[in-house]
């Protein structure tokens, strides 16, 4: 997907009333329902609620939730859980942006897919691969004819 075709989705995504209820987030993540209402109170996470009806979330709070009760169940208190899921989050966006600017196309290497991140030189002559294997990612870098 090209930065173009991603600012499409993204304003699709936007624009798309996809929203959970309280029970469906809290059967999803396991975090009870008075838990999602304690820390939306403490502004941990957002929910839209219009008068006389119920709360609603978004696919970005659901995983956010997820997150935050991962860390938990890794021994750190709610508070430290909050800070490593924003970096998370943080680190994440970082990747995306960045996958999304390289991203040129996926190829084959060796018998493995590999995920073309564009030339590396001004010359243009090496490309940068990302091989995915089984158990791991390689980097190599391709002359081009």
């Amino acid at each position: 997907m090209n930065t173009e075709e991603h600012n499409a989705f993204a304003t699709f995504s936007k624009k798309v009333n996809w929203h959970l209820g309280i029970g469906d987030v809290s059967a999803a993540t396991g975090v009870s329902q008075s838990q999602l209402r304690y820390w939306e109170q403490k502004g941990y996470i957002t929910s839209e609620k219009e008068k006389g009806q119920n709360r609603k979330y978004s696919y970005e709070t659901l995983i956010r939730v997820f997150i935050i009760n991962n860390y938990i169940k890794q021994g750190f208190t709610l508070t430290a859980a909050v800070k490593k899921a924003a970096a998370h989050r943080e680190t994440m966006e970082l990747l995306k942006r960045s996958m999304v600017d390289r991203f040129q196309g996926i190829d084959e290497i060796d018998g493995y897919p590999a995920i073309n991140l564009g030339f590396v030189d001004g010359q243009q002559t090496e490309v940068l691969y990302l091989v995915v294997k089984e158990d791991r990612t390689d980097v190599k870098i391709v002359k081009q004819a």
